[in-house]
């Protein structure tokens, strides 16, 4: 075939090579058809754009199913009741809080560095007081024993025994704050970022001796050229998405290969101006989508696969020197968000509008989480205050 092509063509010198090369004369007569390759390689064309036309009308029907989940889930409508306030928990405004998964307790972290774990009627289990000042970042580990992993205004890690409270494990990681800490895919890993503009890979083991601290090993130290503002681990658990001051890319950082592999351009138009900085990042339930919080009132949320813009938010009152954080509905149909003067605002994914607000504090919204099997909000605040939403009607 390729010989008759060569001839076809009046390739004849190329033609004279192959001979010479492969040791076979070209007889002109001895295909019953004329131009054989050329038809295979259209055949193969054809195929190739029949495929790829089949593939994208899949793709554009499995969009279109997502975008009418997302307009009708959540459109019976939506109510939070309050069942609690747990008041004056600490000296110093409230900074951090994460909910037990499945048990009524909370713990929470304040301004002058002290953890504790509360139940939902306000009764104290344990206290603790961290050296590195301002608790700004909890997350927890139930594993055999349960883990509570902070980050501190020192720029400090700290691992404590949750169900006790006692310091099992401490680093000065950082040398400005420490604004996100987060576990790995195992105990054995975590991550911090930082001010102070590094995001740093750690690894430990629990020591042996309950009388020992066990050490914490930097095992990787990722330099950015502004300040870290938040992070989050992606579905595939071994890659980290991490938002920077000043800059319209979020960066993917792989946990396997201790590097950069790869940059979301976050404006929709991919132009390199810098409108808003990425403050505070929210992967949905599902694990398809991340909600980008700006320094302003604007709401980004992105498809992970394909990072591209889904969804924008508008209409979040805030004030100056707004802390932007978020919280989703284990539903995905709804998120929360701090808002102006103690409020929450509670957004509606598939219409993007806002469909309650509710004032849970007098001062600032400094943290939420909400606990999928409690189906409660908790919500902290600089009022010094814990106040607990249990699920109304949406599911």
């Amino acid at each position: 075939m390729v010989q008759q092509f060569l001839a076809e063509q009046g390739y004849s010198s190329a033609l004279r090579e192959l001979d010479r090369e492969c040791g076979k004369k070209y007889v002109p007569d001895k295909l019953p058809k004329g131009s054989i390759l050329l038809q295979l390689v259209y055949q193969h064309l054809e195929e190739a754009a029949a495929q790829a036309a089949a593939d994208e009308d899949e793709a554009r029907v499995a969009a279109e199913a997502e975008e009418e989940a997302l307009l009708k889930g959540g459109s019976f409508g939506f109510a939070m009741e309050h069942v609690e306030c747990v008041q004056n928990l600490h000296s110093t405004n409230i900074i951090s809080i994460r909910c037990w998964p499945g048990a009524p307790r909370f713990l929470s972290g304040s301004g002058n560095g002290q953890v504790q774990l509360i139940t939902f009627d306000g009764d104290l289990l344990w206290a603790q007081q961290l050296p590195g000042g301002g608790v700004l970042s909890l997350d927890l580990y139930i594993h055999e024993r349960p883990y509570l992993l902070a980050g501190s205004m020192d720029g400090s890690v700290t691992i404590l025994d949750a169900q006790e409270g006692t310091i099992l494990a401490s680093s000065k990681a950082h040398t400005k704050y420490c604004v996100r800490v987060m576990w790995g895919p195992s105990v054995s890993q975590f991550v911090s970022v930082s001010w102070d503009q590094t995001l740093v890979l750690h690894h430990w083991t629990p020591s042996a001796s309950p009388e020992a601290q066990a050490d914490i090993q930097q095992v990787h130290r990722e330099q950015y050229t502004t300040a870290v503002t938040d992070a989050v681990l992606l579905p595939d658990k071994a890659t980290v998405a991490v938002s920077l001051r000043n800059t319209n890319f979020l960066r993917l950082f792989s946990l396997e290969t201790h590097r950069e592999v790869d940059k979301v351009n976050m404006n929709a138009q991919g132009d390199n101006h810098v409108s808003f900085t990425a403050s505070h990042l929210a992967l949905s339930p599902c694990g398809k989508y991340i909600l980008v919080s700006t320094d302003g009132a604007r709401i980004i949320m992105f498809q992970i696969a394909g990072w591209h813009q889904t969804r924008n938010f508008f209409g979040l009152q805030i004030e100056n020197f707004h802390q932007p954080v978020i919280a989703w509905h284990p539903s995905g149909y709804y998120f929360f968000a701090a808002a102006a003067h103690g409020q929450v605002y509670v957004f509606h994914v598939g219409s993007s509008k806002v469909i309650a607000t509710f004032k849970p504090h007098e001062k600032n919204v400094r943290c939420l989480d909400y606990d999928e099997q409690q189906k409660c909000l908790v919500t902290g605040s600089f009022d010094r205050n814990v106040q607990i939403y249990r699920d109304g009607n949406a599911v």
